[in-house]
């Protein structure tokens, strides 16, 4: 007959083991697992994107060949990996599911809702959070969902937000970049930079330009009506007009301002990318 000790002891090693076959799975695994998704959507089928919240104007985004771009109210690349995030909304858990009568959406803050989301011709309205467990209500034809509340971030996002980060686009070309104090540009037989700087090689010019193409900023907001220090003219092989970007430098940041788009990307202060080249290193 096993003793008291004993017993206490498989017990205590069956709770661990349950413990451990718990933390096995991951909440999201879980919520997979049991739950069903807050709509049948498939991510990768999801071809618009239309967001309406009460912090600024509302937006849409658009899946393209190589990627997604915003249509309205800028016509811009768009931040795709932000875009591939928000796609998960179709897919997260929902709770519990309820029909809600129209006399009762106040209950739920879905009277006056934070948001509105599109995917393709599926609306989904966001309301309030439950008062105990802080899910989010989200509302989709007359049924009323209950998911986790991991998204406000993107359905509550300004359309800024979801603009590409990347300056010229990815995959621009450069060819030529004009300021009021310095000026590069290619020709047949290479680049060439006005006013001359004796001793500069063809690998720092060529790295102004690599620089140009390759920068990301931290931040897209609308251009700020500020004076300029300088002002940019970009030009790209395969695009018939130049990019024209205001430099303004205050005491905290460093923008370049695009007058065609009315934004703005922020650098770091320290960013080197306005220096001509010599003065890049």
């Amino acid at each position: 007959m096993m003793s008291r000790r004993t017993l206490i002891n498989l017990a205590l090693l069956v709770v661990v083991l349950i413990l451990g076959a718990v933390a096995w799975l991951t909440p999201d695994e879980m919520d997979k697992a049991e739950f069903q998704p807050l709509t049948t959507l498939n991510p990768s089928e999801i071809m618009q994107v239309t967001i309406a919240n009460h912090n600024g104007p509302g937006f849409t985004l658009k899946r393209g060949p190589v990627g997604w771009s915003m249509t309205t109210p800028y016509q811009v690349a768009a931040n795709t990996p932000r875009i591939n995030i928000l796609l998960d909304i179709a897919s997260t858990p929902s709770f519990e599911q309820h029909p809600v009568p129209a006399d009762r959406l106040k209950e739920f803050g879905l009277d006056k809702p934070r948001a509105e989301l599109l995917f393709n011709d599926t609306k989904l309205i966001f309301g309030g959070t439950h008062p105990y467990n802080y899910r989010r209500y989200v509302l989709i034809d007359d049924t009323l969902h209950l998911i986790n509340d991991h998204f406000p971030h993107h359905f509550l996002a300004l359309a800024e937000d979801f603009i590409s980060h990347s300056l010229l686009g990815e995959g621009a070309k450069v060819r030529e970049i004009k300021s009021s104090q310095w000026h590069l540009y290619r020709n047949q037989t290479g680049w060439l930079l006005e006013p001359p700087v004796e001793g500069i090689s063809v690998d720092q010019l060529t790295a102004k330009a690599d620089e140009w193409e390759n920068t990301w900023t931290s931040k897209v907001q609308k251009a700020p009506k500020k004076q300029a220090s300088d002002t940019f003219e970009i030009r790209l092989q395969n695009r018939p007009t130049p990019l024209t970007f205001d430099a303004i430098r205050t005491e905290r940041e460093l923008l370049l301002a695009h007058k065609e788009l009315g934004l703005a990307y922020r650098l770091p202060l320290e960013s080197t990318l306005l220096n001509p080249p010599a003065q890049s290193d």
